[in-house]
């Protein structure tokens, strides 16, 4: 997995536009094999959005496996400038920067002795949750630790399959302690999407396993997001 974090003069757009459009020009930049592979897959094998920082925003896209790497991060790295289709401001790139993570080095993570038992996640941008065509906007420990399982088992089904057993056992143990969150609307091509964004710790309880288990899974939400449209610039998270 690689993280590219691409900085450029803030625009006059706001962060959860841009990234709606970034992410259409990220599809214009790639091949239709490639794209038709995309539309096919349950769960894209990138994640991509936007936040404001001071003068400047940034725009994070994480590559979550090989073939996305293949594809994307050339084109990605050689970026000095943008021109979207529906903005006529030419955005220049200042400076990118970059790190990665392997499931080698998540897998280190799960061996080791697992002694963190809170995490405390900053939604970074507005997340939201899908379930029976409804979007939830407010996070259980059950919705977050499935969203990123689900990822997870998908991208990576070589190395980890889904197991609903072990999510009822993570989720009885594990409890949010605190939260700060507010409702937020993501806007995707006219259509409104309820979410949230804010703070939250949840503290897992158990074997010394279970909680290196979450501590995996949250380095890996670093990179894939959380919850629904990860890749059109919703679920962005930092565990603090």
């Amino acid at each position: 997995m690689k993280e590219l974090r691409l900085f450029f003069k803030r625009t006059a757009l706001p962060a959860n536009v841009l990234a709606v459009k970034l992410q259409g020009y990220l599809m214009g930049q790639i091949s239709d094999d490639y794209a038709e592979f995309l539309h096919q897959q349950e769960t894209n094998p990138y994640a991509s959005f936007v936040i404001d920082r001071g003068d400047q925003q940034v725009w994070t896209v994480s590559l979550l496996t090989e073939q996305a790497c293949e594809q994307l991060q050339e084109g990605l790295l050689s970026l000095q400038h943008i021109q979207l289709d529906s903005y006529a401001e030419l955005i220049s790139i200042q400076k990118i920067e970059w790190r990665t993570l392997s499931v080698d080095q998540l897998m280190t993570i799960f061996n080791a002795d697992g002694h963190i038992d809170r995490f405390s996640i900053r939604f970074l941008t507005p997340t939201t949750f899908k379930s029976s065509g409804d979007y939830l906007i407010f996070p259980t420990t059950r919705l977050i630790f499935q969203s990123l399982m689900q990822k997870y088992s998908r991208l990576y089904p070589d190395v980890s399959n889904f197991d609903p057993d072990l999510l009822d056992y993570l989720t009885e143990h594990s409890r949010i302690t605190r939260y700060r969150l507010q409702t937020h609307y993501f806007s995707v091509h006219k259509n409104k999407i309820p979410a949230f964004r804010g703070n939250l710790t949840i503290k897992v309880t158990g074997a010394s396993t279970l909680r290196a288990f979450a501590q995996m899974l949250f380095a890996f939400g670093e990179f894939s997001g959380v919850g629904a449209k990860t890749s059109m610039g919703m679920g962005g998270i930092e565990i603090e």
